[in-house]
């Protein structure tokens, strides 16, 4: 008797042809999307305004060496830069040093105007010491530190970088000392005044020129010098 395999093959599953067809379907999601986001950001930079597209390419541009600053280097020894003047340098409210030149403008004119008529009375009128750095200042806060052994005693001299009128060119020291006593006498006259009892080279432009000066304060720790 003659028996028959009642089993029938199972055809052969097309294992391959189904990854490759999945593969293909995902690259195209993904492709798809990339389309999407950049259709989108070519309409974010068409709907941006001048203003904001300027904007966000100067934020995107790095500092470079070509931007200057008039403020002096915070490392290295004091220089002119600082407010500095050489030693042994007579100056006028009129050369060309920091010293003189980021004074506030009607201070300086004030003291080129009382100069000019000190020079008249044969009576030599020199700035001795104007604008100065902060760090300048805190190198002279620090001297005077050292040397008087506490800050309330330092600062009746010497005042901080943040009080200091100095710093901020709205002050001035002249010299020599005959020149002192001449301004004492003349400088209302342009509204030039010294404002510290102890300093009687430090000048400020306190009242108008023919004013009465305010009384002076003790010394520098109560408002800067």
């Amino acid at each position: 008797m003659q028996t028959t395999n009642s089993t029938a093959p199972r055809p052969t599953r097309p294992v391959r042809s189904g990854i490759l067809t999945l593969l293909a379907i995902l690259l195209g999601i993904v492709l798809a999307a990339a389309l999407v986001g950049l259709v989108l950001l070519s309409v974010t930079g068409w709907l941006r305004s001048p203003d904001e597209t300027a904007s966000a390419q100067t934020s995107s541009v790095s500092v470079g060496s070509d931007v200057t600053s008039d403020e002096p280097p915070q490392t290295g020894p004091l220089t002119e830069a600082d407010g500095l003047i050489p030693a042994g340098t007579d100056i006028t409210a009129g050369a060309d040093l920091p010293a003189v030149t980021r004074l506030d403008p009607a201070l300086r004119a004030a003291v080129e105007a009382a100069t000019a008529e000190a020079t008249l009375d044969d009576q030599p009128l020199y700035v001795t010491t104007g604008w100065r750095s902060a760090r300048y200042q805190g190198q002279l806060y620090d001297e005077a530190l050292a040397t008087y052994g506490s800050e309330e005693d330092a600062r009746q001299f010497v005042a901080t970088p943040e009080t200091s009128t100095h710093v901020t060119g709205r002050a001035v020291d002249i010299g020599p000392l005959d020149a002192m006593y001449w301004l004492l006498e003349h400088g209302p006259d342009y509204g030039l005044c010294q404002t510290y009892a102890n300093e009687i080279w430090h000048f400020e432009l306190a009242t108008t020129p023919g004013g009465t000066c305010p009384e002076m304060l003790p010394d520098a720790s109560h408002l800067g010098g």
